[in-house]
């Protein structure tokens, strides 16, 4: 009897496992063929048995390459007892060719606490250019016409040059005349380092407090202009200028900008664009602990000569400045 016993518990434990390792994962892209940026949607689907978690990553999911612009998740609970998991991925690809995509790191949580990843699913999709099938480069549809120049014709077009010349000096010369009889204004203090700007400003964001106000979308748009604003003075980057996905390759290729502050950088500008653009409304506690991020970022990140500045006690300080 108790042989039996031990029979049925030993295929019993062999039928749950063979549930458990079957997730049923399929990775599905719309649509298959793109231009290169164009936005496209990868979808992923997957079961889970009854008791069990599913731990899917967010706007920081890695499918291969692609940039994310924004997630959504669903379930669905099935008749025995198990869920049927959805996770819809907003890419854009900005290389041209066949890219190879796989579903992100997605773990299951089973009732006894153990993480374990889930299998992956691999789909491709076609990047196409937005050039003509063919053309190498955009070319002009007729080259330029000569045109037959006469002497009065440089005269003519050098006459509103002349003009303004004459005009700039002119207000030159009244500007000088008139800050000669101003009283002298106080020197202009140079410009702060790019640290102490950047936590300055971090301060002056906190103070205010959009988020308990309910404004933040606003409170983003200011934490992502700081962000950008102390990369493009601290490592002369073009930070304000580019998307997030651009930034991200420019400071990783840029050899200045180590690896883990690409990653964090990253990861907070992602946070502050899903709030800006995507419509998505954050927690406040997580709003706040983003200015913090921020800090953290800045002060891991800025120049040696600024932390030796911020090293020296206040009596030393008080007496060299004396």
């Amino acid at each position: 009897m108790s042989r039996l016993l031990t029979v049925l518990a030993i295929f019993a434990l062999a039928g749950a496992a063979c549930a458990q390792d079957d997730y049923d994962v399929t990775l599905v892209v719309e649509p298959q063929t793109v231009t290169i940026g164009e936005v496209f949607v990868a979808t992923v689907e997957f079961t889970l048995p009854a008791g069990y978690e599913a731990i899917v990553p967010g706007e920081g999911a890695d499918l291969g390459g692609a940039e994310v612009r924004s997630v959504e998740q669903s379930e669905t609970a099935l008749s025995d007892g198990g869920k049927r998991f959805t996770a819809t991925y907003s890419l854009a690809l900005w290389e041209v060719g066949e890219s190879s995509l796989t579903t992100p790191s997605i773990a299951s949580r089973g009732p006894d606490g153990t993480v374990a990843e889930i299998e992956r699913a691999e789909a491709t999709v076609t990047v196409s250019s937005v050039l003509p099938e063919g053309a190498e480069e955009i070319r002009d549809i007729r080259g330029p016409r000569a045109m037959p120049l006469r002497w009065y014709h440089y005269l003519l077009a050098a006459l509103p040059v002349l003009a303004l010349m004459v005009a700039i000096a002119l207000l030159v010369r009244w500007l000088r005349s008139r800050r000669r009889a101003e009283v002298p204004k106080k020197a202009i203090a140079p410009p702060l380092p790019p640290a102490e700007e950047a936590l300055l400003a971090l301060d002056r964001l906190e103070r205010e407090d959009l988020v308990g106000e309910g404004h933040i979308k606003e409170h983003y748009v200011r934490l992502s202009w700081i962000v950008r604003n102390y990369i493009e003075r601290r490592w002369r980057l073009p930070a304000l200028e580019e998307t997030t996905g651009m930034l991200s390759y420019t400071m990783g290729g840029s050899g200045r900008v180590g690896d883990d502050a690409v990653d964090q950088i990253t990861a907070l500008l992602r946070r502050a664009d899903l709030a800006k653009f995507a419509k998505h409304r954050p927690e406040a506690l997580v709003a706040r602990d983003d200015i913090g991020h921020a800090r953290e970022i800045v002060r891991a990140t800025r120049r040696r000569e600024e932390v030796a500045e911020d090293a020296v006690p206040d009596d030393v300080a008080a007496s060299a400045a004396g």
